[in-house]
């Protein structure tokens, strides 16, 4: 089994399990943990002044794993993609990537 057979493996029995860990403990979350956030805007307010932490943590991962992504499929360099993810937005480095492959 070559290398990228096996991370892609992997990659995807992570994927099944946090959906599976999602599809479990949501449902039980509103028996037990009810923040009292009558719309969205409420919700976001209270993730940002409650769990900014959280929030900044979740934030970094999902540019790693742009940056991951944009190194394997298109033969980057993890560590200055990941620097734009952090200081753009992971999308943008998408959308940067997209026009530099029109304009070969």
């Amino acid at each position: 089994m070559s290398i990228e057979k096996r991370d892609r493996t992997l990659s995807v029995i992570i994927i099944i399990l946090a959906l599976a860990l999602m599809i479990f403990v949501l449902p039980r979350s509103d028996d037990s943990f009810n923040m009292g956030v009558q719309n969205l805007k409420e919700l976001i307010d209270l993730l940002i002044h409650n769990y900014l932490d959280l929030v900044l943590v979740a934030y970094v991962f999902i540019c790693f794993q742009i940056a991951g992504f944009v190194e394997l499929k298109y033969k980057q360099d993890f560590i200055l993609i990941s620097i734009l993810c952090i200081l753009l937005t992971p999308f943008s480095v998408l959308f940067i990537l997209q026009s530099g492959k029109d304009g070969k």
